[in-house]
């Protein structure tokens, strides 16, 4: 993600501008708290924070190889993309193929983005900007999408755009494993449809953990390998795909409970597991 003619046009507006806002997002160079000013990331020590001519940042770790292929590239990721984001297909296919009802999963979304002014979220993964997709009417502190698809993440920042959302909204590319956030940095964190294409979900909760501020909560779902019949069926063939790697319910909570989320929820219906926890 080299910088354009956007960032840099961007970068001149900001002169005489009103204080940059503070962000809990860390600058992988010196560590200090990256501040937004104009939509645009900047270093307080100068160090560059790329942006895509969409809008997108570069937050992934320098010391880590990103995927060699985009998985969201693909007529699969297209394919999912318009059916998550085209609520009434969407609620049909996954009554058929996870056997729930996915308007509370919207729902949940929904109650997700109500957020007070001052106020911090980390949507991750944030794909194609689902959960603000059809607005965010209670959105009125900071959502920090993050996710490794250049793709998905160029899609986010068209939904972005489309909902008048710039101001309230940050997308980056990041790894959900290695966050590139403070400790104790965020109120809340949405986590929907993500874990189930997380190889590693113990460094996932345990990077959830470290960034949700005392109190803070953890909203989300995800497809799980112990759901009820026929729907486990069609997990289970979804699992030859070699990203796909479900969990279990049982695993899940066992994971929460060890990085420490005492207050945990969980309910199947389904293959589908609708989950919070504080």
């Amino acid at each position: 993600m080299a910088r354009n003619t956007r960032t840099d046009a961007r970068r001149q507006a900001t002169k005489g501008s009103p204080a940059p806002r503070p962000t809990p997002l860390l600058c992988w160079s010196c560590g200090e708290r990256l501040r937004l000013l104009n939509g645009l990331l900047v270093c307080p020590r100068g160090h560059p924070v790329p942006e895509t001519e969409e809008g997108v940042h570069d937050l992934w770790p320098p010391d880590r190889k990103p995927p060699a292929v985009d998985t969201y590239g693909t007529p699969f990721g297209w394919a999912y993309d318009v059916g998550v984001n085209t609520r009434p297909l969407a609620r049909i296919a996954a009554r058929w193929e996870w056997g729930t009802d996915v308007s509370r999963m919207y729902r949940l979304m929904d109650e997700g983005l109500r957020l007070d002014r001052g106020r911090v979220a980390l949507d991750v993964p944030v794909g194609g900007g689902t959960t603000f997709a059809e607005g965010a009417p209670g959105l009125k502190g900071l959502l920090v999408g993050i996710d490794l698809s250049p793709v998905m993440l160029a899609r986010a920042a068209r939904r972005r755009e489309a909902a008048g959302l710039e101001a309230k909204i940050v997308l980056a590319r990041g790894d959900a494993t290695r966050l590139p956030l403070a400790a104790a940095g965020v109120d809340r964190i949405l986590c929907f449809n993500g874990l189930h294409v997380i190889p590693d979900k113990e460094a996932a909760l345990a990077e959830f953990r470290r960034v949700l501020k005392p109190g803070g909560e953890l909203l989300g779902t995800a497809l799980v390998a112990d759901g009820k019949a026929p729907y486990s069926a069609i997990v289970a063939l979804e699992r030859l795909a070699s990203f796909f790697v479900p969990t279990t319910s049982g695993e899940l909570r066992s994971l929460a409970t060890r990085f420490g989320f005492r207050r945990w929820e969980q309910e199947l219906e389904g293959a589908l597991l609708y989950f919070r926890g504080q």
